[in-house]
């Protein structure tokens, strides 16, 4: 086949090459927010921030940086839960 002969691109419309913009943006930043996540979770060989909690208490590491490192897996824990709604929703306007 020809280049002349090939088929046009197909045409999406307005309304959803904004819907696929915010989702692959919402996409990216939840990518970003678990690697974060993950980061300082496996800094102190946990699974949940949670866990970061207990060893402070338990006196195992010392409150600094852990506290920090335990606030800040709490606010990845709960952007990610925010973006994965966002997702929701942005499927559902497709």
């Amino acid at each position: 086949m020809i280049a002349s002969e090939a088929s046009p691109a197909p045409t999406i419309s307005p309304h959803l090459q904004g819907v696929e913009t915010e989702t692959f943006l919402t996409l990216s930043k939840m990518s970003e927010q678990k690697e974060s996540l993950q980061n300082i979770l496996k800094k102190y060989n946990t699974k949940s921030p949670e866990d970061i909690e207990i060893m402070i208490e338990q006196g195992e590491i010392g409150e600094h940086p852990a506290y920090e490192d335990f606030l800040s897996a709490l606010s990845f824990e709960q952007n990610i839960k925010d973006l994965k709604k966002l997702l929701n929703d942005l499927v559902k306007r497709i």
